[in-house]
């Protein structure tokens, strides 16, 4: 009786948490085209809904579960990844070729390009209901400046946790004992032990993990016939907590080109695996002081709650019951974010 009673009068204490306390920080674009392609839900007048719909389901799920105290969505800025193909021009390449889905409803790449950009605009509008804040910055990807978010509140005492919404492995080399990547597509949450588990390096050494086995997603060139079994072997290190770097790889290569033929291509490949490192490393990099100072206002703007707008838009845009209860819905994810913010 007394143990449920001390559970009762703590549970309505009031949050004594700071607004950075608990950072949650989601990979906009990643979130919506994963809800696009993997919802094909239809409103009354017969548009696609799915990447709208499906993206404010996912980030309410994943604040219901994390209970952050702030909330930053970050999508790309126009010509985000233009930096990047300055140095490797094949960046990237691979994609926008083709539909991303094989809906009926879109009869070419154009019609389904055309609902992509609509439903986009659309959840903008939710958003700005909503108590979160919303960077995008032209000239920078998403991942430099969730990288570069993460990065500074590391070091920063009053955070406690940060928590990346990504369904992009690239963000796996930001786990830390502080920083988890939550991956929407396995709801799993990514820290250190998990990491290693899956791909038998430690997160410390996730980056030199991507930086010699390429990324097919972003047409990221590895080392030919060098695979994660064949990787570890050649380079055992990686599993330890303590970062080895890429000239160190190199060097022992350059060692031991008589020993394996791939510390051969290791070391032919040099120059490809250090445009890599500059390509795959989130640490912030690619932002100069200009940008910097942008993020930095950026973050500390944000929208305030307002369920009644938020409704009416919900209405005209004949969303029906793709969230159901949707009040209810909008006071029990977003409520309690107004008072922290």
């Amino acid at each position: 009786m007394q143990n449920k009673y001390f559970d009762l009068i703590s549970s309505i204490q009031p949050d004594k948490r700071t607004s950075l306390n608990s950072i949650l920080i989601i990979d906009g674009l990643n979130a919506f085209l994963r809800s696009f392609t993997m919802i094909n839900h239809l409103n009354a007048d017969g548009h696609h809904i799915g990447g709208l719909t499906g993206f404010l389901k996912s980030i309410g799920y994943a604040i219901k579960m994390l209970s952050p105290t702030k909330v930053v969505i970050v999508f790309d800025g126009i010509g985000g990844s233009s930096a990047r193909r300055n140095l490797f021009p094949d960046y990237k390449a691979n994609r926008n070729a083709n539909r991303m889905t094989n809906y009926s409803i879109f009869q070419s790449k154009e019609e389904e390009s055309e609902s992509i950009n609509n439903q986009m605009q659309r959840l903008i509008l939710y958003l700005k209901c909503l108590p979160v804040t919303v960077i995008s910055i032209d000239g920078l990807e998403a991942d430099d400046i969730i990288g570069y978010l993460a990065h500074k509140f590391e070091n920063f005492p009053e955070t406690q946790e940060i928590n990346i919404m990504s369904a992009d492995q690239d963000f796996l080399q930001l786990v830390s004992p502080k920083t988890s990547v939550y991956s929407p597509t396995k709801k799993k949450i990514y820290k250190p032990k998990d990491v290693f588990d899956q791909f038998g390096v430690s997160a410390t050494n996730y980056i030199n993990y991507k930086i010699l086995l390429g990324d097919k997603s972003d047409n990221i060139p590895g080392i030919t016939g060098l695979g994660p079994v064949k990787l570890l072997k050649l380079f055992p290190e990686l599993t330890s907590d303590h970062l080895v770097t890429l000239d160190s790889m190199i060097e022992k290569s350059a060692e031991l080109v008589n020993e394996n033929k791939l510390y051969l291509a290791v070391v032919e490949r040099r120059h490809q695996l250090y445009i890599n490192k500059q390509l795959m490393n989130l640490t912030g990099d690619f932002l100069s002081p200009d940008n910097r100072l942008l993020v930095k206002q950026a973050f500390t703007e944000y929208y305030e709650l307002n369920k009644y707008l938020f409704h009416q838009i919900y209405v005209n845009d004949k969303l029906g019951e793709s969230i159901p209860n949707v009040d209810a819905w909008v006071s029990e994810v977003f409520g309690y974010l107004n008072s922290f913010n």
